[in-house]
């Protein structure tokens, strides 16, 4: 990152704000053996603004607070979003490649957090966990990414504030 301005900060607050209200308004299945985050879908913002790695993280970290496995999400679900994240970077270039990571990492750590936490079998939360995750991120946000990209998001989003 080349440098993080108060517009950077401030775009971060607004990205972690968000997935914190989207995890609250939906907690009824963004928590516990369903899981079915509606805030994921914002992790497409990865492949318009590296720095939306800094707002996602944010997010998750405060609306993991409010879970109840809150250890186990301040770790695990934590690690998986910053595995998922650096590798969806380093996919940016192929986002129907990128969009899987969410899915893959996902199932296998939380689907493991879920094994522990609840003594669910490792299987069947690992695949929940990989269908709801699919689900938001590749199956909705796959095409949002694409119409995002064709309304030319980027000079949306990164067109500076005029006084």
């Amino acid at each position: 990152m080349k440098k993080f301005t108060l517009i950077d900060l401030v775009r971060q607050s607004v990205i972690a704000s968000i997935y914190i209200v989207l995890v609250f308004a939906f907690s009824f299945m963004s928590f516990k053996d369903i899981q079915f985050r509606i805030a994921e879908i914002l992790l497409i913002l990865v492949f318009f603004d590296k720095k939306s790695v800094i707002g996602l993280t944010l997010g998750v970290i405060i609306a993991n607070l409010g879970s109840p496995m809150l250890p186990y999400d301040m770790t695990f679900g934590v690690l998986a979003t910053i595995i998922t994240l650096a590798l969806m970077l380093l996919f940016r270039k192929w986002p129907y490649i990128a969009l899987l990571f969410p899915a893959i990492v996902n199932g296998l750590i939380v689907g493991l957090e879920l094994y522990l936490a609840f003594e669910l079998p490792y299987l069947i939360s690992a695949l929940s966990v990989f269908i709801g995750e699919f689900v938001v991120v590749y199956i909705f946000g796959l095409p949002i990414y694409y119409i995002l990209k064709k309304i030319n998001f980027e000079e949306i989003y990164f067109k500076e504030i005029q006084n």
